[in-house]
């Protein structure tokens, strides 16, 4: 670390003493005194607060529990920002394991109501009116109360009813101050654990950070509700909550009550007027939608979220929203086809592009391990792939090749497993192929639509465009450069080849853009309106390009290909004779 990052570590541990000083009490006191004491090493005040625990012992009704066990019951006493990160932790088992990982799903993050009067003075702050004067009625015994907010039913004065969900006061203060102790360790961490670098600890740290400011600002669940809302608004067969922006701010959400059968159970799937079957396939349709076409999505899809009516799935809860990017999106579409294709090396080469790796990586490893994990399992082509089969595979594959998951990633494979255990649920007589089919062949069909295939080479049109505008100017640098220092005499360390290969595609790129001058200019001779030497020079760059496709055993060295591509781009700026 530097002496910057130092002074801020220090400074934030020495505002944050006391939390960090219950933090490490409660971590010994779960038998994680090691994690403790290597807080010790990060400065003097993290030493004087682990010294002033030192004298607990680990409480010994908790020495048969499982470290998964004790874990589990270290955040549920910590409060709402540790339980929210062991839920995210829970969809990393390529950073916990997957035996922790499991434990740390069955987290759950309800907490007592406030005090009786909390709720409406939060709802006057924000709003900047009495309760009395908002609503028809309001009442005042919370109908659920969460970790970081309870909710109250309430009539409008139009006579509609609602639900009113009001952050638990001081809430927001408690995960910030939280966030800021939470965000200084793992950059420690980072610099002081090989394993913490390479599992990208910080970057983990600050997804879940994005997670929970979000989370304590109900202005972004009313936009969530409001997107949600109009993504299926042509779905008859799915309802999201109607929000009342004008009784809504950043501590205050007031949003439509919905009426149904909670999910609880074979017996209500049936009482709703739905068979287990067809509510599986159609939950694993409405994900579906969100992922793979519009990138964004509802990341919890346990039974409490979920009203059902005949013929109608209610969806509640949009506090926890997740976005997966274009990039993300196509990495994982060319990950199923690949798993689709029966090919293990292409699966291999797509969950690779897709992980960090260790740099001792042996990749003929991974490759032997994804067709004994992955696709020696699958069979059939993309339309019989089981989507949780392939995420069981990828996270054991993940996790014994010390890779790392973008959590992204990890986050969407976690829901295709979260909704087989949900089809289990409910009594779904579906094997898993057929739950998760209907992913796998809108994944296939949006690969083969031509619109993608268009969309995805005008933007690699684009990147090219970019590099050929910026591309002369940086060559020319380079080449200066070369003169400056000898130009003749240029040596790199390079056993791989890279080097040459670089070239090549620099000496490429001048052909290509030579081609363009002399065509332009319409440099002669000439065949009607065609330059005779621009077309020669895009010939030869066509068969420069080719012989980029094998890897060159022999041939002039690096700097001599410089100096071509340097003639080359000289030759074609010459001034044209009339």
């Amino acid at each position: 670390m530097n002496g910057d990052a130092d002074l801020d570590l220090l400074g934030v541990l020495v505002t944050r003493r006391d939390r960090l000083i219950e933090v490490a009490g409660v971590l010994r006191r779960y038998g994680f005194a090691s994690i403790a004491a290597q807080l010790e090493g990060a400065g003097g005040p993290v030493r004087r607060a682990a010294a002033a625990v030192a004298d607990r012992l680990i409480d010994p009704d908790l020495e048969t529990e499982s470290a998964g066990q004790r874990l589990r019951g270290a955040l549920t006493e910590l409060g709402t920002t540790a339980i929210k990160l062991g839920q995210l932790l829970s969809l990393r088992p390529d950073v916990v394991g997957p035996a922790i990982a499991a434990e740390l799903s069955s987290l759950r993050s309800g907490v007592p109501a406030d005090p009786p009067g909390h709720a409406e003075a939060t709802v006057a702050e924000e709003l900047g009116a009495d309760v009395g004067e908002l609503f028809a009625s309001f009442d005042p015994t919370p109908l659920a109360s969460g970790s970081v907010a309870q909710v109250h039913r309430a009539t409008r004065h139009d006579g509609s009813r609602v639900v009113v969900k009001v952050l638990h006061r001081h809430v927001r203060r408690r995960v910030l101050e939280d966030l800021e102790l939470l965000g200084a360790l793992s950059v420690w961490a980072e610099a002081v654990s090989p394993t913490a670098h390479r599992l990208r600890f910080a970057a983990v740290v600050a997804d879940f950070d994005r997670s929970m400011r979000g989370a304590v600002d109900l202005g972004q669940e009313l936009a969530n509700l409001q997107r949600f809302g109009a993504m299926f608004a042509d779905d008859d067969g799915v309802r999201v909550p109607l929000a009342h922006p004008d009784r809504s701010g950043t501590t205050v959400l007031t949003m439509e009550e919905m009426a149904g059968t909670v999910l609880d159970g074979p017996d209500s799937v049936r009482a709703a007027g739905w068979t287990p079957d067809a509510l599986a396939s159609r939950t694993a349709g409405v994900y579906l939608t969100m992922v793979f076409r519009h990138g964004i999505y509802h990341t919890d899809p346990h039974p409490g979220n979920f009203l059902l009516n005949p013929g109608v799935i209610t969806i509640l809860d949009f506090g926890d929203v997740a976005r997966i990017t274009r990039t993300r999106r196509e990495q994982l579409e060319d990950l199923v086809a690949a798993v689709g294709g029966g090919d293990p090396l292409s699966t291999a080469e797509a969950l690779l592009a897709i992980t960090d790796a260790p740099p001792d990586l042996r990749p003929s490893e991974v490759q032997d391990d994804v067709e004994s994990l992955i696709t020696d399992r699958l069979s059939g082509g993309v339309a019989a792939i089981d989507l949780t089969a392939v995420s069981r595979g990828v996270a054991a594959v993940v996790q014994r090749h010390g890779l790392s998951l973008p959590g992204e990633i990890a986050l969407v494979l976690r829901v295709i497993t979260l909704l087989q255990g949900l089809a289990a649920d409910i009594g779904a007589d579906l094997d898993l192929a057929e739950i998760s089919r209907p992913f796998a062949l809108d994944v296939a069909q949006h690969r083969l639509d031509p619109r993608t295939a268009l969309a995805r080479a005008m933007r690699t049109g684009r990147s090219w465009e970019r590099l050929l505008e910026t591309l002369p100017g940086e060559v020319a640098a380079l080449l200066q450069q070369v003169r400056r220092e000898g130009g003749a005499d240029l040596r790199i360390k390079d056993p791989d080849g890279i080097a040459d290969r670089i070239v090549d595609g620099l000496l490429t790129a001048a052909l290509v853009l030579s081609a363009g001058e002399l065509v332009s200019r319409g440099t002669a001779p000439r065949i009607g309106s065609v330059s005779v030497p621009g077309v020669a020079v895009a010939g030869a760059a066509w068969l420069r390009w080719r012989s980029l496709r094998a890897r060159r055993t022999g041939g002039p060295s690096a700097a001599a290909r410089l100096r071509l591509a340097e003639r080359v781009i000289r030759s074609a700026r010459r001034p044209t004779a009339p």
